[in-house]
């Protein structure tokens, strides 16, 4: 039985220019605003980078209501990991990996976390610019932003919104056994049936 999935990509064959041009505006102010303030983004070359990049990952993930996964999940499977630093703090981090399951020829956001305190420095928005950047220099023709949340609810809506000012929504349709497809749909169709499961799933219910 089909199911449907989506997510952001973004179309690296323009210039740097053109790129940045096609941006959301507020995608554009972001990365300027992070640069005037003095945010600088490096490929991570450490396990202590590693480790503090987990730091953040795990309170934006438990503010969001979800399980934390284990560092040993996010760490494996990712490629690259880029850090934004503001002096010599790490503030924030972006991992990257070649997702089996949609392409394995485009680079994907795994995860990305920032330290609440520097937000209004706009971290994700210059670590997102990075990510485009190294892909494009990287000769890959696409990136993937990591999904987008089909009838999304409470704070993924915001992180949907984010995601847009970068690319185009694309739909996947992918083949999964009859009830399981059946459950997708039912959970992200339903505010109960997602209650429900998150509950079983030792979760927080939607707002």
């Amino acid at each position: 039985m089909k199911d449907i999935n989506a997510t952001v990509i973004i179309d690296l064959a323009p210039d740097e220019k053109k790129i940045f041009k096609n941006l959301n505006k507020d995608a554009r102010w972001g990365i300027r605003k992070a640069e005037k303030e003095g945010l600088i983004v490096k490929e991570a070359d450490s396990e202590k980078e590693w480790n503090e990049f987990y730091e953040f990952f795990k309170n934006v993930v438990r503010e969001g209501g979800s399980d934390v996964q284990s560092f040993e999940y996010i760490r494996k499977p990712a490629h690259k990991l880029f850090i934004c630093k503001k002096g010599e703090k790490i503030i924030g981090g972006a991992a990257v990996f070649f997702d089996p399951i949609y392409d394995i020829n485009i680079p994907r956001l795994f995860k990305i976390a920032s330290d609440k305190e520097y937000l209004d420095l706009q971290p994700n928005n210059l670590l997102y610019w990075h990510c485009i950047l190294w892909a494009k220099n990287s000769g890959y023709k696409k990136f993937d932003f990591g999904g987008w949340q089909i009838n999304a609810q409470g704070h993924l809506e915001g992180i949907n919104k984010f995601k847009e000012k970068w690319g185009e929504i694309v739909y996947h349709y992918n083949v999964y056994p009859f009830f399981r497809a059946l459950g997708r749909k039912i959970i992200r169709n339903s505010k109960t049936a997602r209650n429900i499961y998150y509950k079983l799933k030792g979760r927080k219910t939607d707002p």
